[in-house]
């Protein structure tokens, strides 16, 4: 599923291809995943300008002209990719299967955005769970805090304290479930929350009331850290529930049977909330030996 450093990164990506331009024409093959509020349809997107396009959390907004919001969420499998008029990649992101490279349209392409320099961004979601919703701007404020989406864990105003207060609201949850529950931090997802872990020392399964004085500081460095890498150095590539062997990150995330790269052990695989997860047993100490 596509995380806060993929979003991210789409949104980079996309911003210097498409703000400035105007939609010319709107295809939706795949009519439930789009929502149109207000009584908004898919054609009132034609003429509107890409004025920003922002994040929150796992969801791309882009704020169009008169007064208008598009917002994307991928969920489990959904891309974007935004060819020129001749076919040639502009930019591109989500989840990475079918290739970025690939023909397009194809069969999974669901939907498609012309733009009015002949330009195409492509929907692309191989299990239909991604949604596109096209609303008036002023109910994009409602809309979002509905979604109650928990602090942006990389935006200056999140600190050491905030999350202190945050764990200790939830004092008898595990961590990783902790961490993958949107309201509680917007955007970290299995794989990231793995990747938190391990950093941070921690077990997938330590009772968030049991860490004691010091170790919040090591969660919060931890949380800043792994996701800051992701977005500056390159996002996770798992193909097959497997990291690329010629990647060094993710470290521990989709590498069973590999070494621990801090001290040898060899990582597991485990399920923690109904989720794959990879832990170094001696680092982390889970599963109990």
């Amino acid at each position: 599923m596509p995380e806060l450093p993929e979003v991210e990164t789409l949104r980079r990506n996309l911003e210097p291809t498409l703000v400035g331009r105007r939609f010319a024409q709107v295809d939706i093959t795949l009519p439930k995943l789009f929502l149109g509020l207000a009584g908004l349809q898919p054609d009132d997107l034609v003429g509107r300008r890409v004025e920003r396009i922002r994040r929150r959390a796992k969801l791309l907004v882009f704020d169009l002209s008169e007064d208008l919001a598009l917002v994307f969420h991928l969920r489990l499998s959904g891309q974007l990719v935004h060819r020129s008029r001749d076919g040639v990649a502009l930019a591109s992101g989500g989840h990475p299967v079918p290739a970025f490279g690939a023909p397009l349209p194809h069969k999974a392409t669901h939907a498609s955005f012309g733009f009015d320099d002949g330009s195409v961004l492509y929907l692309t979601d191989i299990r239909q769970f991604g949604r596109i919703w096209l609303l008036p701007a002023a109910m994009l404020r409602d809309f979002l805090e509905r979604s109650r989406l928990g602090p942006e864990p990389l935006a200056d105003a999140f600190s050491e304290e905030q999350l202190r207060a945050r764990l200790a609201r939830r004092p008898r949850a595990a961590l990783k479930p902790l961490l993958l529950d949107q309201t509680f931090l917007g955007g970290v997802g299995n794989i990231y929350a793995d990747e938190i872990a391990f950093e941070a020392r921690l077990s997938p399964l330590a009772p968030v009331g049991d860490l004691g004085p010091e170790r919040p500081a090591d969660l919060y460095r931890a949380i800043r850290s792994v996701l800051h890498h992701a977005v500056t150095n390159g996002v996770a590539d798992i193909r097959n529930g497997r990291t690329n062997p010629e990647r060094d990150f993710p470290r521990v995330h989709g590498r069973a049977g590999q070494p621990c790269p801090r001290c040898g052990t060899t990582i597991v695989k485990t399920h923690v909330a109904g989720r794959g997860t990879y832990p170094c047993p001696r680092c982390q100490g889970y599963p109990p030996g």
